[in-house]
């Protein structure tokens, strides 16, 4: 599904037009970090929850066990998101001391607990601020597996219809406790559930596609509708606060169910751009890079030109010009030199192995 990484591209731009540009002025007067947060954790809620029923089904017909599905799931996330993530870190507790609260809070960063820290400083001003989403995401694969990979497969949309409703549901209650962030795991759950349900639609309901892309198409239009609405309002408002983020989450599924089937005509043209795609498959990279790029790389990379006679001064426009093409030049070494090598190691635990046999073909 190559397209979904160009739906990563534009994700990931969206959270650095968000974080690069003063909020609520020009580009920025859309919620576009939440829009792109959303988009990235309504795919992940697909893809992760698709291989999980998967692998269920293979449990359940005696091809594989739920302990060594467990495992083989955990160390392929880890091996996928860890490496990169303690580099980051480290880095920031290490070499930009005063810029992250990790140096006085280190293990709820290092024990993937950052969004639990955040909401209880609201210190936005963190350099790692945005790592608020790797911690929602590795404390869902925690529990996630484990609820796909025993629920009953008749019960198993009670579950997703659940996440939707608690998602909304435990945001209204941070909205009574003057919470209104929803940086805390459950606040995210009704768009991990909306990528889940298309999961199991494609998964276990195939008869049931055309009935479903019709329903979806009816909700994605209710959505827009009221996401527009909501632009109307404070953003600490009771409606934004429960429901900016269903109408995006919905919106994101109604594009990624497309993309995943493979868009047609012109759309389709722009997201088979194989260099959109290519930024989609370092996004990760880009995204844990983004915001030391333009307060340590860029000024860098101004004092070598400095040092060699050229005079460089950037302006505005010129300085995130330069942030973002030094972004994708680290988002790329990382990903050749690191974390490309490192994924590799995942063919050692493949979900297809057999039963008591050998390692066989990785999928996922």
């Amino acid at each position: 599904m190559p397209q979904l990484d160009s739906l990563r591209t534009f994700a990931v731009l969206l959270v650095i037009i968000y974080h690069w540009f003063p909020t609520g002025e020009g580009f920025n007067r859309l919620p576009n970090g939440t829009i792109g947060v959303m988009v990235f954790f309504v795919i992940s809620g697909f893809l992760i929850t698709r291989i999980l029923i998967d692998n269920r089904n293979r449990i359940q017909a005696g091809q594989s066990k739920l302990a060594d599905t467990y495992r083989n799931f955990f160390v392929r996330r880890a091996l996928r998101i860890f490496p990169l993530y303690y580099f980051a870190i480290t880095l920031v507790w290490l070499a930009f001391p005063q810029t992250s609260d990790v140096d006085e809070h280190p293990l709820y960063y290092y024990l993937y607990g950052y969004n639990i820290l955040l909401n209880k400083t609201g210190n936005w001003g963190d350099i790692l601020s945005p790592f608020w989403t790797l911690g929602v995401e590795e404390q869902l694969y925690f529990v996630w597996p484990w609820i796909v990979l025993l629920t009953p497969r008749s019960s198993f949309r009670w579950v997703i219809a659940g996440m939707i409703v608690i998602g909304v549901l435990f945001r209204g209650y941070g909205y009574t406790q003057g919470n209104l962030d929803g940086v805390l795991t459950p606040a995210s759950f009704d768009a991990f559930g909306l990528g889940a349900l298309w999961a199991y639609i494609v998964t276990e309901r195939h008869d049931a596609l055309p009935d479903f892309l019709k329903k979806l198409s009816v909700a994605a239009a209710l959505s827009l509708l009221g996401f527009i609405a909501l632009q109307f309002l404070p953003g600490d408002h009771v409606l934004v606060v429960l429901f900016q983020r269903l109408f995006i989450a919905a919106l994101s599924l109604f594009i990624i169910v497309r993309a995943s089937m493979g868009i047609k005509g012109p759309v389709g043209q722009v997201l088979n751009n194989k260099a959109l795609q290519y930024v989609g498959r370092i996004s990760y990279g880009i995204y844990v890079f983004h915001m030391l790029v333009p307060g340590f790389v860029t000024p860098f990379i101004m004092k070598v030109f400095n040092r060699f006679g050229f005079t460089l001064t950037l302006g505005y426009w010129s300085h995130r010009f330069v942030s973002l093409l030094a972004l994708l030049v680290v988002a790329s070494l990382s990903w050749y030199l690191f974390e490309k090598p490192i994924n590799e190691l995942k063919r050692y635990f493949s979900y297809t192995k057999p039963v008591g046999k050998s390692v066989g073909q990785s999928v996922g």
